[in-house]
């Protein structure tokens, strides 16, 4: 800096104390009357908060390092020859005339200029008029809001996206009153930078315009990691998702309103406390019938004070957990932050909280995508990429050694017998001992035809379930890149009675949530092997289900029939036979099934729903059935069933009790109602 005064501008509340000292406001905390100190000696600055906030926080919070406190020479007319300039960014008046020009360079930094009578550039701002980035457009802009931006990279990808934005020169802490006046009468959206002095820029920004902006929100960009609008744009998100993201502006104003962030699957609030953070931290939010359950962790200087699983609507389990946590802080911030504090920031906290999760989901505008492109699958045609698959059979059918197969040949890629995407793989295996899958792995990677040993990623959980681990999961998954799970089985997702929809629905979700790519294992019902066990819910949730049919023949061979019975967007695809061969030590061979081999597994393969009816119907004991009976039995949508019951001219009406109306098959001599 060139003198104590640079900074001095920075900051708010300045008060003369004596010569050459001076208090203000500190940034770094919470504070309500000046309680930072400052003086110049000689070559630098010193800094002393009364409330024990360190100088390398306050220059943060500041956008400032260490070295910005050395008094430096007048900064020289020619920038440094190592530098060069990446962007030049032009302030105009209303009319469009050039005022002065921001300068950027690499490395990062920036200057200000403009040209004298001469046309000769100037670096200084003596006697020039600052004036709002973008002013001549945003004067004669009315279509729609105008984004306040800090930085005028931030304005211009805005401007480059269709949307009207601005800033002042100079960034954080250079905001001033009488930019207002530019924007007086137009809607006006404040999108801060994610740190103290971002927000601090944006509360001066909304503050000037109360009064003469007609509607001011402000938008909270979501997403740990991304500081601005840049880093937001960059991680891939539509322009258009920010008038959904848009809040009012109490969330900044109010100093005890929580800010949330998202954070991979947690929801936190940061509250500066004594120059460092406070941490609310929830996270597995769900809606029960008694309310909003969540596990909630409350941390100081990111250590954890205490944490509990409670439902957060209960007054009495927020008190438990707020003092518990109080009891565990130490040293001077519990003079100036009480336990009445603690609680009422919690409450606020979890008051907020659900809402706020139910906004991460806002809707968008999709468009449809021009350029077709082929579904790509992980192991064709049974795993989409971004999809979840059900294979389903009776206990003992070759369900465990297909998965192994798959999983195998997705981990390394092998297009032996299937086409595959090479893609890390993790397998939940909570079906059998650690031992016992080691040896099937091995025997499954000579099939394949790789070394025995090669490995794969597994969590053997034997006795546990589904939900016992899926947090371990979904770590691994984010450290290992795992692009797809295989699971083992949903007989043990420990999530509820599988023939209860709500239960049923929460498994799908838990896989989802796990990873996007999922197969899982279903055992199916002792009187029907047509579909999963459980609830449809299981079918409704699945891209792909298949139905695994096996015959063992007198020499032991073992033949297994894959056959997809539902899929959203691959199409009818034949059944698949395999025959496998076994010895003492396990699986041996693994080759395609001769024809007329597995004449058991050949004759469930299964024809067009039509035909499936017809049989059906023909096997009832009266020769007639409704549509909900066959729906079930064939596991098959009734809209469909009673379509085809109606217009295939194949049935006719036979009777009708109460509102469950019977056909028969036309040819048969059926009373018509």
């Amino acid at each position: 800096m060139k003198n104590i005064g640079e900074l001095l501008n920075k900051l708010k509340g300045v008060k003369t104390l004596s010569k050459g000292e001076f208090a203000a406001i500190c940034p770094a905390h919470e504070d309500k009357k000046p309680s930072l100190n400052l003086k110049q000696d000689g070559d630098k600055i010193l800094l002393n908060c009364q409330a024990g906030c360190s100088t390398e926080n306050i220059l943060s919070v500041l956008g400032l390092q260490m070295s910005d406190l050395f008094i430096k020479d007048e900064t020289p007319i020619i920038p440094p020859s190592q530098s060069k300039i990446v962007a030049t960014y032009e302030y105009k008046d209303e009319k469009g005339n050039l005022l002065y020009e921001i300068v950027r360079y690499d490395p990062k930094s920036f200057r200000q200029r403009h040209r004298n009578g001469n046309g000769e550039y100037k670096w200084d701002m003596e006697g020039v008029r600052r004036v709002l980035y973008h002013l001549d457009e945003i004067v004669k802009y009315t279509d729609d809001r105008i984004y306040i931006v800090e930085g005028e990279k931030d304005a211009d990808n805005l401007w480059a996206n269709g949307k009207a934005a601005t800033t002042s020169p100079g960034g954080a802490n250079n905001w001033k009153p009488e930019y207002a006046n530019s924007l007086a009468g137009k809607k006006v959206c404040v999108i801060p930078d994610k740190d103290a002095a971002g927000y601090n820029y944006a509360k001066d920004v909304i503050r000037s315009l109360e009064g003469k902006a007609s509607d001011i929100k402000v938008v909270i960009l979501p997403g740990e990691g991304i500081k601005d609008l840049s880093d937001w744009l960059v991680m891939g998100n539509d322009i258009e998702q920010l008038i959904a993201l848009e809040q009012d502006v109490s969330i900044l104003l109010d100093p005890d309103k929580p800010i949330y962030i998202q954070k991979d699957e947690f929801i936190l609030w940061r509250k500066p406390l004594d120059g460092l953070f406070l941490i609310f931290q929830a996270e597995k939010l769900t809606n029960e019938k008694t309310g909003t359950h969540a596990k909630i962790t409350i941390k100081y200087d990111y250590i954890s004070l205490g944490w509990s699983y409670f439902n957060i609507e209960r007054s009495e389990d927020r008190t438990r957990l707020s003092n518990a946590a109080y009891s565990q802080l130490k040293g001077d911030v519990t003079k100036t932050y009480s336990k009445d504090d603690l609680r009422r920031d919690f409450d606020s906290f979890c008051f907020g909280l659900w809402k706020f999760y139910v906004s991460t989901f806002t809707p968008e505008l999709m468009y449809g995508d021009e350029i077709q492109e082929p579904l790509k699958f992980l192991l064709y045609p049974y795993s989409l990429d971004n999809g979840g698959t059900i294979l389903y059979a009776p206990p003992g059918r070759g369900k465990s050694y297909s998965g192994l197969l798959w999983a195998q040949s997705i981990h390394n890629g092998i297009n032996k017998y299937w086409k595959t995407t090479k893609t890390p793989v993790l397998f939940i295996n909570l079906e059998r001992s650690k031992h016992s899958l080691g040896k099937r792995i091995a025997n499954v990677n000579r099939v394949l035809g790789i070394p025995a040993s090669s490995p794969i990623h597994c969590i053997n959980a034997r006795g546990k379930t589904l939900f016992d681990v899926a947090d371990t999961c979904r770590e691994y998954i984010k450290k290992y890149h795992i692009g797809i799970i295989f699971l083992d089985s949903i007989s043990r997702a420990g999530l509820g009675d599988l023939n209860d929809n709500q239960s049923m629905n929460k498994i799908i979700d838990t896989l989802s949530s796990i990873c996007s790519s999922w197969v899982a294992l279903s055992h199916t019902s002792r009187a029907n092997e047509n579909h999963a066990f459980g609830s449809i819910m299981a079918d409704a949730g699945a891209d792909i289900c298949i139905q695994l049919s096996s015959q063992i023949l007198e020499d032991g061979t073992l033949g297994i029939g894959w056959e997809i019975t539902k899929t959203n967007d691959t199409g009818k695809k034949s059944m698949e036979i395999k025959a496998l061969s076994f010895n003492e030590y396990g699986l041996t061979e693994l080759r395609n099934a001769k024809q007329y081999e597995f004449t058991e597994i050949e004759g469930k393969r299964r024809t067009d729903l039509l035909t499936q009816l017809i049989e059906y119907v023909s096997n009832q004991e009266n020769g007639e059935a409704n549509a909900t009976d066959a729906a079930d039995e064939l596991s098959q949508d009734q809209g469909n069933i009673s379509k085809l019951f109606l217009n295939s001219g194949k049935f006719v009406k036979t009777r009708k009790v109460g509102r469950s109306v019977y056909y028969g098959i036309k040819d048969n001599k059926h009373e018509l109602l």
